[in-house]
């Protein structure tokens, strides 16, 4: 593989890792939507379902941010090594 193929398929990369951040960006506001829906239909359940199901939410919201970075740097890391190739 000559530089250039490496360079192109790090440019690749970015623009995957960009395109990936905005199709997660999303699907959060559109689950975040549903949640919100949700949380009206079944405020003050006890029911286990809608309790587990509550636990699960939150444990998805809580992987939002740490998803968010990682995107984010797998972009900077690869334009970096782009960079460094010149």
């Amino acid at each position: 593989m000559s530089v250039g193929e490496v360079k192109a398929a790090l440019r690749a990369a970015i623009e995957a890792a960009r395109q990936g951040r905005r199709v997660f960006d999303n699907a959060v506001t559109e689950a975040e939507a549903a949640t919100r829906m949700a949380n009206v239909v079944l405020s003050g359940s006890q029911h286990q379902y809608v309790t587990d199901t509550h636990q699960a939410l939150a444990a998805a919201r809580a992987e939002v941010e740490p998803t968010r970075r990682r995107f984010d740097h797998t972009a900077e890391h690869a334009s970096d090594y782009l960079s460094r190739l010149g």
